[in-house]
């Protein structure tokens, strides 16, 4: 029997956990057309909550249409707009013959095709890139607005923007472009990231669409929602499992909704009748050994003093830059602290909050732990 535990795609209807509360402000906002900021580590659920949102219109009789532009491997201005050209063209026709019309349309109203200059490079000409970047996003309005619907604009993975040759010139651009509401009646953003140190340096630090973006932060899946559901799951296939295992599978994981569903789905597959603490150990060995290679990988490009910060953040230090944890832990000073944290947050290993340090990845956390660091 296929196992009921999804890990390889996101979830929604009647897999979508818990976070009901995040899931109603989402659906809210979308409907105010007000702009989303959403930044969690990576397989933390961030699709699943979006695609479970967008389920929510439909019943609530909302008409929209979504464009999703995923920004993994643009490195470029120049192809962030070029797909965001695309995306709302393929967002609004469905044959190639309406996709001709609705480029013929849009040259017509910006007069500058793709930004492209004489010689056919994209220009540096701030005005023809603001004027392009502005008609597009009306455009979309505009289109929006014809069809009577409401456009939702969903971009995944935004820090990466910060790889841009000009990354403030991008955000400066886009912060008055998608953050004014005078440009836009009719569409909502929804900006995703994956690195969240690195969306917090645009919105937290450089303050980028401040006031302009609310952010949903995305809390862990409650206990009793997960274990219950790992509960039902096994039950649909005439296997058990107790409460109290359940739990412990929760717990080995810290609730990481990814990592969860993993070993749920490895003990499932070792399950014949009742699920036992043994096959849920083996289950967790097996699931620590399948990350074990991208583990090491991350440890192997880490410094001797970047290792020794991970190490007293494992061991709860908070006081890093104190004289006492600096010799333990020979960490040198606290100026080669800060620059440790710099580093390891660059490498988004670790995020600090209130000055303290907290693993983004908790497999990682607990691979470091028992086996990286074992004695």
């Amino acid at each position: 029997m296929d196992s009921p535990f999804i890990y390889n795609n996101f979830v929604t209807g009647p897999d979508f956990i818990s976070r009901q509360h995040e899931l109603s402000m989402l659906t809210s906002m979308i409907k105010e057309r007000r702009n989303i900021l959403i930044y969690e580590p990576a397989k933390s659920g961030k699709q699943s909550i979006v695609q479970q949102s967008f389920q929510k219109l439909r019943q609530d009789a909302q008409k929209y249409k979504v464009c999703e532009i995923n920004l993994f491997n643009i490195r470029t201005e120049e192809a962030l707009f070029q797909k965001y050209f695309i995306g709302l063209i393929n967002c609004f026709s469905s044959s190639a013959q309406e996709a001709g019309k609705l480029k013929e349309e849009f040259s017509l109203i910006s007069g500058e095709g793709l930004v492209l200059d004489e010689n056919g490079r994209y220009t540096d000409n701030p005005e023809m890139r603001g004027h392009f970047a502005k008609e597009l996003t009306a455009f979309g309005d505009k289109l929006a607005e014809r069809n009577n619907i409401l456009l939702i604009t969903y971009i995944e993975e935004f820090q990466e923007v910060l790889h841009f040759a000009d990354p403030d010139d991008t955000l400066k651009l886009l912060e008055n472009l998608w953050g004014k509401e005078t440009v836009r009646n009719n569409s909502a953003f929804i900006i995703s990231g994956s690195f969240v140190n690195a969306m917090k340096e645009i919105f937290e630090e450089k303050r980028y669409f401040y006031r302009m973006a609310d952010r949903i932060k995305l809390e862990r899946i409650d206990e009793r929602g997960f274990t219950e559901y790992i509960i039902r799951s096994f039950l649909k296939a005439g296997r058990v499992v107790s409460k109290e295992l359940a739990t412990h599978i929760y717990k080995l994981t810290d609730g990481h909704p990814w990592y969860t569903q993993q070993l749920a789905d490895i003990a499932f597959g070792l399950t014949r009748g009742y699920l036992t603490e043994a096959i849920i150990n083996q289950a967790f060995d097996l699931l620590i050994e399948l990350h074990s290679y991208r583990f090491r990988l991350i440890t192997s490009r880490l410094s001797l003093f970047q290792l020794n910060l991970l190490k007293a953040i494992l061991d709860n230090v908070e006081k890093l830059s104190s004289t006492e944890i600096l010799s333990k832990y020979n960490l040198q000073s606290s100026a080669n602290v800060n620059r440790l944290k710099d580093a390891v947050q660059k490498k988004e290993i670790v995020v600090f909050n209130k000055g303290k340090g907290e693993f983004l990845d908790p497999l990682f956390c607990t691979w470091m732990r028992e086996i990286y660091f074992a004695d």
